[in-house]
């Protein structure tokens, strides 16, 4: 069990490097400053997209465990 929080904790690490890196790549290159800001809005928004959908697959893996752990109890 602690082996899957390691993996979910490297996951999410993982994101935020890869979020931090594009940012600072996009605040780098050499465009104008709405265009960065425009590539920047969509970033954010593909990461709040993604986000979303691994806190679901958490929720579901969650709910997953503790019905398994209720059967096993009964």
């Amino acid at each position: 069990m602690e082996q899957d929080s390691r993996c979910g904790e490297v996951a999410v690490m993982f994101l935020a490097g890869l979020a931090v890196g594009a940012a600072a790549g996009l605040l780098l290159a050499p465009h104008t400053g709405s265009y960065t800001r425009r590539q920047l809005q969509n970033l954010a928004e593909d990461v709040t997209e993604r986000m979303v959908g691994l806190a679901g697959d958490a929720r579901d893996a969650v709910d997953k465990a503790v019905d398994k752990g209720k059967e096993i109890v009964s």
